[in-house]
């Protein structure tokens, strides 16, 4: 019986021995029953390579990610123009601030992290701040762009039914949205941009006269509004 299983043994070694050498030439001599690390497993599949994972492959992406300081341009658009006489002032998650009199359009260098950028521009009446926060810099090179919330509008004063010929006259703003005045005085005939909002317009008909009017400002807006003067 002993004798059987061992000619069956060698008998299937030589038959997997002569397909490894039909399907990818000579191959190391099969084990056979009489070695004396004999693995029957081993004879039937072979050899097994395995592979071990590259462990440090995940790595290489955070390795190769800029950490150095960032070029940032800071743009801002009102209306129709682009970069206008004005500044901003650029402040860290903490609070402390980082650029006072940033130049609009001009290139400057800051580490990466969260700031929140403050700008103001006197081609807005009244010179109102407006803040954006939350503004992630990040990478070699980068350009900020934002538009300042405000509309542009046209007040043409007429008296009579001339309406074509605009009576200029002077004016107050209160922002009935921020319920207060806005300092300083407008004049009809020419376009002025204010903060979007809802405003109350105070029009000088002598020192002694006014007349109201309401309107509301939406953002990058530019409309004309005719308003016959009283007597």
């Amino acid at each position: 019986m002993k004798e059987t299983r061992g000619f069956f043994v060698c008998l299937l070694a030589f038959f997997l021995a002569v397909s490894n050498i039909a399907c990818g030439g000579a191959e190391p001599a099969p084990q056979t029953a009489d070695d004396e690390d004999y693995d029957p497993i081993a004879a039937l599949v072979g050899d097994v390579e395995v592979e071990e994972e590259d462990e440090e492959g995940d790595d290489e992406s955070a390795e190769g990610a800029y950490t150095g300081p960032t070029k940032l341009t800071v743009n801002l658009k009102v209306i129709n123009e682009k970069n206008p006489e004005g500044s901003y002032r650029l402040l860290d998650s903490s609070g402390a601030e980082i650029i006072k009199n940033g130049k609009l359009g001009e290139e400057v260098e800051l580490n990466q992290g969260i700031y929140s950028i403050e700008f103001e521009t006197a081609l807005v009446f009244g010179k109102p701040k407006y803040l954006v926060e939350n503004v992630e810099v990040e990478g070699e090179k980068m350009a900020l762009d934002e538009i300042f919330p405000a509309g542009q509008i046209t007040l043409n004063t007429y008296r009579g039914k001339n309406v074509k010929r605009c009576v200029a006259t002077t004016f107050t703003v209160h922002s009935k949205t921020k319920e207060k005045d806005i300092p300083g005085k407008g004049k009809t005939c020419k376009p002025l941009i204010l903060e979007t909002g809802h405003y109350e317009i105070q029009l000088v008909l002598s020192k002694k006269k006014y007349q109201p009017i309401e309107m509301r400002i939406n953002r990058e807006q530019v409309q004309t509004s005719n308003v016959k003067l009283e007597k």
